[in-house]
């Protein structure tokens, strides 16, 4: 059987706690996160959440999975997004994400702890 290759050449894979990622970095990050919950730096973290995206009519237009939902001790919650390449399909989508919760920072985290 041949497979083909990923149009990002990502590779699927585990990171320490059993979660299943897109790529080897939003693993590691994943295995990060874990450290900063073992360090009280952040309360706790959830992998792959569901946010459902709506029109200005209101209506259902699609939903989006951010990477990690995070919880801070402050009650403050914030999305962290692992990113290595910005396709228009994510641009459309985080755009309705800051619509619509406009109240959770959308953070962008890029290979090697770059921001954008």
């Amino acid at each position: 059987m041949m497979y083909r290759k990923n149009k990002y050449r990502n590779v699927r894979c585990r990171c320490n706690a059993n979660h299943m990622h897109d790529s080897k970095g939003e693993a590691g990050y994943c295995n990060d996160l874990a450290l900063q919950v073992k360090a009280a730096v952040i309360m706790k973290y959830e992998s792959q959440i569901r946010f459902d995206l709506h029109g200005k009519d209101g209506k259902k237009v699609g939903a989006h999975y951010v990477d990690f939902l995070i919880h801070h001790f402050d009650g403050k919650k914030e999305v962290n997004e692992y990113k290595g390449v910005k396709t228009s399909v994510w641009k459309l989508k985080k755009a309705l994400f800051e619509s619509e919760y406009s109240e959770i920072p959308y953070i962008v985290i890029r290979h090697k702890a770059k921001r954008y």
